[in-house]
């Protein structure tokens, strides 16, 4: 017997016992070992799908199965449990986003309704009787009456002499005594700078003799100021006629990220010719690239985004052991829904469409070998499971 089956079946049977225990990422992982070494083996595909917690990821898995097998009742049965599981989850998501839209109707204001029937008239202005209209006369002549009679008060009180004097000692602002005058002091007189203290003097500088610290602070007077002591002045070089000499090197250019599709293999790439023309992927981590093979011709290439430094991309050769045409993908710090045209070919490793950068060339994933969505969908109807994933540096 292949020793590929009897190590397959070994796995699918610790996945079982690891799914009895409830530890379905055990299971998994065991899952994918056994489908691995036995793509062909059903029950490889029917433990990941019971230990597969996506719904739609565990409808693939049974279809794969079913594929396998279509007489298989136990394919047809995952399959249908695949469908359940992938409908209540819709269902889940349609009942929380009505809870939701409800308990923002619920958060909204409800205007009062307005009772289009009942429209009251506008209120009519009531009649004045004639009894009001002469009250509102009288007033209005009395008050026309006291603003005459205050002018002439206030006339009368600004031309009395007695009147007039008080308003115009309040009125004056009282002069501030002066405490100060005014003092002409004479400016100080500039008298000349001697430039010839500053002049450089023709012999060497003077040092004053050091004090001792007990001695004396006086110092005995002198008329002629001590020099400033100056450097030497830096002899400045001749001129020569002999003509200096210009050299010149030739520099490769720096490679760039700049896209050059390729017109045969890459050097460098680790050396891999398909069976005849049988078609194969290669994955150059150095350059960011993905070429489709032909044998050893290229019949496509792209630029893609790979492994950081701290999740780096696996290298070797490897086979596809499922295409999955729309996946989530979740880990340590990311959740990412309906991943496009995927194609595991080790483990959790895969290329696949990505829709969430366009920084490509550059190492930006957690492993994956990251494409544009449109290069990843023509490799993934061009590839098929089985096709050779070769991955290097």
């Amino acid at each position: 017997m292949n020793t590929n089956i009897i190590e397959a079946r070994e796995f699918i049977a610790k996945a079982r016992e690891a799914l009895k225990n409830g530890d379905k990422e055990s299971a998994r992982d065991l899952g994918e070992k056994a489908a691995l070494l036995t793509p062909d083996m059903e029950d490889a595909w029917l433990v990941l799908v019971a230990a597969d917690s996506n719904p739609e990821d565990a409808l693939a898995y049974a279809q794969k199965a079913l594929e396998l097998n279509p007489e298989s009742p136990r394919a047809r049965k995952a399959v249908e449990w695949a469908l359940g599981q992938l409908k209540q989850a819709q269902a889940g998501n349609m009942r929380g986003m009505a809870e939701a839209g409800q308990s923002v109707r619920a958060e909204a204001p409800v205007a009062p309704p307005v009772n289009r029937e009942s429209k009251k008239s506008p209120p009519q202005v009531e009649k004045k009787s004639n009894n009001q209209r002469s009250l509102i006369y009288v007033a209005v002549v009395l008050g026309l009456i006291i603003c005459i009679a205050l002018g002439f008060a206030v006339r009368w009180a600004y031309n009395n002499l007695a009147f007039s004097s008080i308003l115009s000692a309040n009125n004056s602002v009282s002069a501030q005594e002066n405490h100060w005058a005014k003092v002409n002091i004479p400016k100080p007189s500039v008298t000349p700078i001697d430039v010839s203290v500053f002049a450089q003097p023709d012999s060497a500088a003077v040092v004053p003799p050091l004090v001792a610290a007990d001695a004396s602070p006086t110092l005995a007077p002198t008329d002629a100021p001590t020099s400033i002591p100056t450097e030497a002045p830096t002899a400045t070089p001749e001129f020569t006629e002999t003509p200096g000499v210009m050299a010149m090197d030739i520099v490769v250019d720096t490679p760039t990220s700049a896209y050059v599709p390729p017109t045969a293999a890459q050097p460098g790439a680790v050396a891999y010719k398909g069976n005849g023309g049988a078609r194969w992927i290669d994955v150059n981590l150095s350059t960011q690239s993905v070429y489709a093979y032909e044998g050893d011709t290229v019949v496509n290439s792209f630029i893609v985004s790979t492994g950081t430094s701290y999740t780096p991309t696996v290298t070797g050769r490897y086979k596809i052991w499922i295409k999955l045409k729309s996946t989530t993908m979740s880990g340590p710090g990311y959740y990412l829904p309906n991943v496009p045209y995927a194609m595991y070919f080790y483990k959790g490793y895969g290329l696949h469409g990505t829709y969430w950068h366009n920084n490509f060339g550059t190492p930006m994933s957690h492993g994956c070998v990251n494409l544009r969505t449109s290069d990843a969908e023509w490799l993934y109807y061009w590839a098929s499971e089985g096709t050779v994933v070769n991955v290097h540096y």
